[in-house]
């Protein structure tokens, strides 16, 4: 997603401005650009207008969360999507990088590059025209020009291995991989092109979420991250940037460069890899394997920014926010805003324990606790029974007591007989 933001002129509040993601130039928002591709004249970097789309976004989201709420809890496993574009975090050394909008226009293959959708760690993402199946794509670029006879380096093993992750996770709310390849000394892979807004950008754009919607987009998210668990896939990256909804509202997770695969190889930087300081559970902050629960966490933290637009871990530095997470202790109900709702905040703070033996260890079941959260079936509560007054209270003996009564009435009986036929036969 590009990083242009609507701003307010000093001179003039009502007029819009853009920001150009590369330079930071700033230029009146028009009409006539509304949805368009733009050309900075500072710079040259080209990439799309889309105030329009972001609001088509927050419309589109709060109908469909409206209507997965009414469904209940069917909804999670009835409101299935589309997937959509992942975003590159792995780090690589850079060699001849180039700059982004130097591609638009070019070819890569088949595909004609359009504009720049969004800049990662590695790379850089595409819109696309794939001109032999004649329809729109977005293509990922590692940013090296390879020589003949070079070696993959550790940044190229983990773009290759993200492709091939993502590739084997067939989902409706994980991206769908086109095509992997390498073209003129560049790697690449082709993806579906999803218009439409991470949650980060939809938040700070928008301000939170109503909690339909946000236990929507975060349940959506637990669904996908269980389907990579079944793979024995851990996204290691979970977090607000990590998830896209569309224009019609529909949720999917992306990036999975860091993902860690139970008994693959890892490049040695990608093994090492942390994720995004403020969005790590605590054992990965003291540097400790992620496992499932670690997404979980990833998604507890996500749901509470959702809610709030604020970040549970904050600090100046991201060294600040790993030591708070290494030291980080259990969310009690007490320190979650009082209007919300038992379940959710039961929810939230399933997924925030310290320890990972008391977190969720299924992101369908947290799925589906979102859903009973926020539209609570009374059928599904457990209570305790109300029996009401009774006129003969009923009171429990133990058993050797009963036992013991049932002996005493046993021999008086067999006492009684023996006296009754000793008097009918010896008494006269």
């Amino acid at each position: 997603m590009p990083n242009e933001q609507p701003e307010q002129s000093p001179s003039d509040a009502s007029i819009p401005m853009l920001k150009c993601p590369r330079c930071r130039a700033r230029y009146p928002a028009t009409d006539e650009i509304g949805g368009k591709r733009v050309r900075c004249p500072s710079c040259g970097h080209v990439w799309r207008d889309q105030r329009q789309q972001t609001r088509d976004v927050a419309g589109a989201l709060g109908q469909a969360a409206d209507a997965w709420a009414e469904l209940g809890s069917t909804a999670v496993g009835a409101v299935d999507h589309a997937s959509t574009v992942a975003q590159l975090v792995a780090r690589t050394r850079k060699r001849d990088a180039f700059p982004a909008s130097e591609w638009v226009g070019r070819r890569i293959g088949r595909y004609e590059l359009k504009a720049v959708l969004g800049q990662g760690a590695m790379g850089y993402v595409y819109e696309a025209h794939d001109h032999e199946l004649d329809r729109d794509a977005a293509v990922k670029l590692l940013p090296r020009l390879r020589e003949a006879g070079d070696a993959d380096t550790i940044g190229e093993k983990m773009f290759l291995q993200e492709a091939r992750i993502a590739a084997k996770l067939q989902h409706p709310n994980i991206v769908t991989i086109f095509e992997v390849g390498e073209f003129d000394g560049v790697y690449y892979y082709v993806m579906e092109l999803v218009h439409g807004s991470t949650l980060l950008d939809l938040v700070k754009r928008c301000g939170p979420l109503p909690m339909s919607q946000a236990c929507y987009v975060v349940a959506h998210a637990a669904r996908a991250l269980a389907a990579a668990h079944r793979r024995s896939i851990v996204h290691r990256d979970v977090k607000p940037g990590n998830i896209m909804i569309d224009v019609e509202g529909r949720v999917k997770v992306t990036d999975f460069g860091l993902a860690d695969v139970a008994g693959g190889s890892v490049p040695e930087s990608g093994a090492m890899a942390l994720g995004t300081p403020g969005w790590i559970s605590p054992e990965v902050a003291r540097q400790e394997k992620a496992v499932k629960e670690s997404d979980i966490y990833g998604l507890g933290l996500t749901l509470y920014y959702a809610l709030t637009g604020d970040r549970l871990i904050q600090s100046t530095s991201k060294s600040g926010m790993i030591r708070q997470q290494k030291v980080a202790s259990d969310i009690r109900h007490e320190d979650l805003p009082d209007e919300w709702p038992e379940r959710l905040k039961d929810a939230i703070v399933q997924c925030l324990h310290v320890d990972i033996r008391d977190r969720y260890h299924d992101g369908d079941m947290l799925a589906a606790d979102l859903v009973r959260a926020i539209q609570p079936n009374q059928a599904d509560l457990t209570g305790t029974l109300d029996l009401g007054p009774s006129i003969y209270p009923v009171k429990l003996v133990p058993r050797w007591v009963a036992w013991m009564a049932l002996a005493i009435l046993t021999a008086t009986s067999a006492t009684l007989a023996l006296w009754y036929y000793g008097v009918i036969n010896f008494g006269a």
